[in-house]
């Protein structure tokens, strides 16, 4: 429910630190040179579309709707039969899913509060601590599971937990260097140590690692994964995932080689992306599935690489090799592990335990959302039944046998979903209940990426569009990629994958009464996944149609403009990204900076998936297209 009070405490908090004040120190304690600073800022994200987020219980696009449900029971199979002509006795009945449907007027609503101290102990020896620290103000129609009698397993799958990281099991954290709750979270995004002689310089500790120079795309940017539960990837897109991007206790050391070459390297415990927690507002993966997460199986391995950077004449040159444990992971069907019978059929539950499956409210109510939603997941909803059958026996007992064809497939979903649902109590009501969780467990894999890249600074006519040019290429090289099977079998799709990105950076001056615009447009091809990592055989599924895949790659375009005006009080900035097969992403943003301390930026997010009549469920855009919103952020500095 919403809970405007919590709303209402974190704006009041707000304000009477902006109007504090100011906390900033620097000076000398102990022979020590240390410098304070920090800030406080409220951040609302505010609707302007209708659109829930179809991935939460309270934005299922099923609640409320009724759905015919037309099963059929195939005869043969059902007396151990194998029968040359398939019989098939029909069930049929309609299903209301429970869910009620929300009314948000916000997708995010947070308070942080940032504190950074910096130490010299000497002219080798310094060292920084970053505490961050989040409220969010859960200012949501938030999902009740008693509303709808819930009783899932699993830890995260109850009433929303905005920040706790779970393994399926147990709550908690899973940075060492994090503490986090339901709706807080404190932790250090920088504590190291550096140490600097002359060309050498030696970090170690809590760090980011930042290579690359693309905005919205990360080729050579791999060393760290993303943290997506506070404002998920919708922030200012010129900040370049310096929010998102997650810190690890690291080794870090650089060496200046000579005047022009540079060697960067890095050992770093491994930490795997953060997604946002079920029935949160942005989390992308579908609440009807249940994740159980084996980061514990790696979570003492390491990371490391290097990067060589420098010049050649004119051109610049970097050259890269990242080994890694991938921080995105991988999806497959796994045993639920509950035992929980369906109503009117005993000891169903002992067979259900040993499939992916687990009957609840919570889950998939037919086969009409089953595949709707395998659309939107990128996953083959055929196929996918047919995993469960093959690769977990005990469904069979159930009467489960691999179909072919989505009307095979949709038929025998529809048995299972009226059965589960209460059908043998009243065969004579019409109406049933629901529905099926399915279980996925997320693994992670080892992975080499090589990457190289070109850039180069043209000269032109002093005011002209070529001067000062700044042009950078990049390319990475992954052998024997592993992605999420589109059918979450067993097996997983292992395949060499192609990262390129060419980037354009030019600072324009258009008027002698303004500053200079800075402007970038950039290119991405990547062979084998979109911008998300999802595999491209897994697109173009609709409730109607399996995915046939796209051929020629994923392809996205990135323009971005910056322009400050005189005086620096104002600045305007644009950002926009095109996915080729049709999904159109802007961002206008307005920065007013009314005194040192005051920063306040306005933003508008808008995603547009059918630019130009596109197909539904081939471009990154239609998986977020629901997320238009208003974004303000107004933050005191100290």
């Amino acid at each position: 429910m919403k809970n405007n009070n919590r709303l209402n405490w974190a704006l009041a908090t707000t304000a009477m630190a902006l109007s504090s004040p100011s906390w900033s120190a620097s000076g000398e304690l102990l022979g020590v040179d240390y410098s304070l600073s920090g800030l406080i800022r409220v951040e609302l994200a505010a609707k302007t579309v209708s659109d829930e987020n179809p991935y939460n219980q309270r934005g299922n696009l099923f609640n409320g709707k009724e759905v015919e449900r037309n099963g059929g029971l195939n005869v043969g199979t059902l007396l151990g039969l194998n029968l040359p002509i398939p019989i098939s006795a029909p069930i049929s009945d309609t299903a209301t899913r429970n869910g009620v449907p929300a009314d948000n007027d916000f997708n995010h609503s947070q308070v942080r509060l940032e504190s950074t101290l910096q130490l010299k102990f000497s002219d080798n020896w310094s060292a920084t601590a970053k505490l961050r620290g989040i409220f969010d103000a859960a200012e949501y129609d938030e999902f009740d599971p008693d509303s709808v009698n819930s009783n899932a397993a699993g830890y995260l799958y109850g009433e929303p937990n905005y920040f706790e990281y779970d393994d399926f099991e147990n709550g908690g954290e899973q940075n060492p260097l994090e503490i986090a709750g339901d709706n807080y979270m404190v932790d250090f995004p920088s504590l190291y140590l550096d140490y600097q002689n002359g060309p050498l310089l030696v970090r170690a500790g809590n760090q980011q690692i930042a290579w690359g120079q693309a905005l919205f795309f990360r080729v050579f940017d791999v060393a760290n994964g993303l943290d997506l539960r506070r404002h998920s990837i919708f922030d200012f897109a010129s900040e370049e995932y310096a929010d998102e991007r997650i810190a690890s206790p690291a080794i870090r050391v650089s060496y200046q080689l000579n005047s022009n070459w540079e060697l960067d390297m890095f050992a770093q415990s491994f930490q795997p992306t953060i997604y946002g927690n079920p029935n949160t507002p942005y989390n992308v993966i579908p609440s009807q599935f249940t994740v159980h997460d084996r980061y514990s199986s790696v979570d003492e391995e390491v990371n490391s690489g290097f990067r060589l950077k420098g010049f050649i004449g004119d051109f610049g040159l970097q050259f890269m090799y990242t080994n890694r444990y991938n921080p995105d992971g991988v999806v497959r069907w796994t045993k639920s592990g509950v035992n929980r019978d369906a109503p009117g059929i005993p000891f169903s539950g002992a067979i259900l335990a040993e499939t992916p499956l687990e009957i609840d409210p919570t889950g998939v109510w037919s086969a009409e959302e089953w595949f709707t939603y395998a659309g939107m997941a990128r996953l083959d909803g055929t196929e996918g039944l047919n995993n469960i059958v093959t690769d977990f026996p005990a469904s069979q007992l159930l009467l489960a046998r691999p179909v072919q064809g989505i009307d095979a497939a949709k038929e025998e979903l529809d048995l299972f979903f009226i059965l589960t649902g209460g059908f043998l109590n009243n065969p004579l009501s019409g109406q049933g209940g629901g529905g099926l969780r399915g279980h996925i467990e997320r693994t992670y894999h080892r992975e080499d990426v090589f990457g190289t890249g070109v850039s180069y600074v043209f000269s032109g006519e002093p005011g002209s569009w070529t001067d000062q040019l700044i042009l950078n290429f990049e390319v990475s090289f992954t052998p024997d990629k592993t992605f999420t099977p589109i059918d979450l079998g067993q097996e997983y799709i292992v395949e060499d994958e192609y990262v390129t990105a060419l980037v354009l950076e030019k600072y324009q001056r258009f008027s002698r009464s303004f500053p200079a615009t800075y402007m970038v447009f950039q290119w991405m091809h990547r062979s084998e996944s979109d911008l998300f990592g999802r595999h491209l055989s897994g697109m173009g599924g609709t409730v109607n149609n399996t995915p046939k895949g796209v051929d020629g790659g994923w392809n996205g375009l990135v323009l971005a403009l910056q322009q400050p005006f005189p005086g620096l009080v104002w600045r305007a900035d644009l950002s926009v990204l095109y996915d080729t097969r049709g999904g159109l992403f802007v961002q206008p943003a307005l920065k007013w900076k009314p005194s040192g301390n005051w920063n306040i930026e306005m933003f508008y997010n808008h995603m547009d998936g059918y630019v130009d009549g596109a197909n539904e469920n081939e471009n990154i855009m239609q998986t977020v297209d629901w997320a238009d919103e208003f974004g303000l952020r107004v933050a005191y500095q100290f």
